[in-house]
């Protein structure tokens, strides 16, 4: 299985999938108001229904994305 990596800010982040920013758009799921509220409600859909933790912007798309935690050394 292939696994895409991308970095930001230091951390890195396991990218679950990418849409683009018109699969978001609101008027597509019969929302009439078209502001940054509506589509973060449809990213938000989106993020949650991958069980994705963090969303990134690339371009004209956005990645879903989980955290890549630290290991942590048990003793």
């Amino acid at each position: 299985m292939y696994t895409k990596i991308f970095y930001n800010g230091g951390e890195a982040y396991q990218v679950i999938r990418t849409i683009s920013i018109d699969d978001c758009n609101p008027k597509r799921f019969g929302i009439l108001r078209q502001d940054e509220r509506s589509y973060m409600k449809v990213l938000q859909v989106w993020r949650n229904h991958h069980n994705c933790d963090h969303v990134l912007k690339d371009g004209n798309k956005f990645m879903l994305c989980r955290t890549i935690k630290d290991a942590e050394i048990i003793e």
